[in-house]
């Protein structure tokens, strides 16, 4: 099978996407590097210095440029907000239309998206296509909360600011570092989201920070041979097995000539087509394996199926754990121990090694300190077999 057919079976409702800078150059966005040139254009007409940000631009290393230029322009008082609301070329950011490619990723089967784009171009998209999303803004405790929850499944979580709201534009070295290693409420949700979603990258480049600093941080994951991270990179094909075995991540190539970014059209509307197929293809095959069960009942005999897959036997543990965090769709950890140990009286050694096992068989999603269940119809059944059971435990717990 190809990486486009892997893809294809592990897409789902959950998948999140990461929508990158490249995406929004097909409508007149500009690059990064011309968005700190025109910064740098604003900045000399205050009569700044900028000859450092020149340097830094000609190695191309535009973090340090927009720093150098942001550094001239507190000195006058001024910030990248004013930048942003005075220079009429900025104004390309909230009149962009819509190109082929944001019609086509508005068509793949999710509506979780992240993108540090600050344009509004995704936002237009969904919105024509009468599927409006959540826009989600950085530092917006209660909603990304609410993400990490998986409460909130329909959003654009703009992480980089938005035009919309230029005050928390992030783009010099301090706001970048400050993202990468400080404790904020967005990089527990981008965490969070890494480790229990199947993530794909769009419009990004290999060199890209952003992307960079999600493929380092898969270095020190657990377990990070069970996420599931997926990029559309241009002309990467010698490079797809070393960043599988280093990173675990699933490159697919895209050829570029010049300015032509068609094939990753031609790609995104291959791996639509392939999603269809793979969908049809898990309904058959539940239809084969429960023939005579009617369609709203075809979720019953999923779960022995799936347990029997993995372990070659039914564990009852195992169906209480999956029915326990499928009941609730995300749970603490600490809970979820409570209620086997302490109501059901398993062993709480005993727990922590079937969690695992059942991470480890990609039956359960975790992160440090949440569980999560794979969509998929045995988490319902398993769901509805203990749901009497956990009323009880949740009533007992109400009345002391």
């Amino acid at each position: 099978m190809s990486l486009l057919d892997n893809l294809a079976d592990e897409f789902n409702q959950d998948t999140v996407l990461f929508i990158g800078s490249g995406v929004s150059v097909p409508a007149g966005l500009p690059s990064w590097w011309e968005l700190v040139s025109w910064l740098q254009d604003y900045t000399r007409e205050f009569g700044c210095n900028v000859q450092a940000a020149e340097a830094f631009l000609e190695e191309d290393d535009l973090i340090n440029a927009a720093s150098a230029l942001t550094n001239e322009l507190s000195r006058l008082g001024k910030s990248l907000a004013d930048f942003f609301n005075d220079d009429e070329r900025c104004n390309i950011f909230r009149k962009a239309a819509p190109q082929e490619i944001h019609k086509l990723i508005s068509q793949l089967p999710t509506s979780s998206i992240i993108s540090p784009n600050y344009d509004v171009l995704l936002e237009k998209t969904y919105e024509e296509s009468g599927r409006q999303l959540q826009v989600v803004h950085k530092g917006d405790g209660e909603l990304l909360n609410n993400i990490m929850r998986n409460k909130l499944k329909s959003y654009i979580y703009k992480y980089h600011g938005c035009i919309t709201n230029p005050e928390k534009i992030v783009l010099d070295f301090k706001q970048y570092n400050a993202e990468k290693h400080g404790l904020s409420i967005d990089m527990e949700c981008l965490k969070n989201l890494i480790q229990t979603k199947t993530f794909v990258f769009i419009g990004a480049g290999l060199e890209d920070p952003d992307f960079n600093h999600v493929r380092d941080y898969l270095i020190h994951v657990t377990q990070s041979c069970n996420i599931e991270f997926w990029a559309f990179m241009k002309n990467c094909e010698r490079k797809i097995t070393h960043y599988k075995q280093e990173f675990g991540i699933n490159l697919i190539s895209y050829s570029v000539e010049g300015h032509d970014h068609s094939d990753l059209l031609n790609k995104l509307q291959e791996l639509l087509v392939k999603i269809s197929n793979a969908d049809e293809r898990k309904t058959e095959a539940v239809e084969f394996a429960v023939p005579t069960i009617g369609v709203p009942n075809r979720v019953n005999g999923m779960l022995r199926q799936a347990l029997i897959q993995a372990n070659e036997e039914v564990i009852p543990l195992d169906e209480q754990i999956l029915g326990f965090v499928g009941f609730f769709d995300t749970v603490e950890k600490e809970e979820c121990f409570r209620y086997l140990n302490v109501h059901k009286g398993n062993d709480l050694n005993e727990v922590s090694n079937r969690i695992d096992y059942l991470v480890q068989r990609k039956l359960l999603k975790a992160t440090d300190h949440f569980l999560l269940p794979v969509k998929e119809n045995y988490s319902i059944e398993a769901a509805e077999q203990l749901e009497d059971d956990i009323m009880e435990y949740l009533m007992e717990n109400e009345n002391g």
